[in-house]
């Protein structure tokens, strides 16, 4: 049987907003309001100490009451910054990928196992894309290649994130391994920065087999349109079950960096 599940993909911009104010808990009631099973969150901490020292995603993973998967991309101190990704599904696994290129700001993939109701599972993975073209061209490359090759193919999975790019460009190669484009698939597209005036759709969520695309929404009201310099992109899957068990020997033993 086909299990439903909304899935939330948002750059918190470290959770400053687009009124320039940092507020965590902003970001929080946002999530809490919307509910999502698995929200994928990119630019959490800050690195340069103009907001508080704190551990953003452990900080909104107990203020919406999810369970937590975190990749820091950036270590300075106290401080770290990556993606992270929030779940009222129980997390089975969470794999850390190296997207970085060359002297380019680090960058990674996080990809979270999660546990759906009776035997079957879903795979997310959470990045942020570079933003040069070259770099991006690269970063697909290795998504493409080496990440998403060795992923267990038995379990649907998402990619979503902040693909920094509002034509397809590198994400042609991913669309080309049987990703579809949730979006477009759903004729509404629709563009999530910037937050206040969005003309850019630079935040996707792509989908492989076994994963419907229902509906999809942008949230642009409320405290959602002030609680970043992008906007909130969720969208309702329908999961179909496993294929076999080739996914549960690689959830058993899933591939590392």
């Amino acid at each position: 049987m086909a299990h439903e599940l909304s899935l939330l993909t948002w750059n918190i911009h470290g959770c400053v907003g687009a009124d320039r104010r940092f507020d965590l808990s902003r970001v929080a009631r946002v999530l809490r309001e919307l509910s999502p099973e698995v929200a994928a969150l990119q630019e959490v901490g800050e690195i340069h100490g103009r907001i508080p020292a704190l551990d953003q995603a452990r900080a909104i993973a107990e203020q919406t009451g999810t369970r937590l998967a975190f990749m820091a991309n950036v270590f300075k101190g106290r401080r770290r910054y990556g993606n992270a990704i929030l779940s009222r599904l129980p997390i089975l696994r969470e794999v850390h990928y190296d997207l970085s290129v060359g002297r380019r700001e680090p960058r990674g993939c996080l990809r979270a196992d999660l546990a759906l109701p009776g035997s079957g599972a879903l795979h997310v993975f959470n990045l942020h894309l570079g933003l040069g073209m070259l770099e991006r061209r690269r970063q697909a490359m290795l998504l493409g290649a080496d990440i998403l090759r060795d992923a267990a193919l038995a379990h649907p999975m998402a990619v979503v994130g902040d693909f920094n790019r509002w034509f397809p460009g590198p994400v042609r190669a991913l669309l080309r391994r049987a990703l579809d484009d949730c979006a477009a698939r759903l004729s509404q597209v629709e563009p999530t920065y910037p937050a206040r005036l969005p003309l850019f759709r630079l935040d996707r969520v792509l989908a492989g087999p076994g994963l419907t695309p229902l509906s999809i929404c942008v949230i642009d009201g409320g405290e959602a349109r002030a609680a970043s310099d992008h906007l909130p992109l969720c969208v309702r899957l329908s999961v179909e079950p496993p294929i076999g068990r080739e996914g549960q020997d690689a959830l058993a033993d899933p591939p590392g960096l």
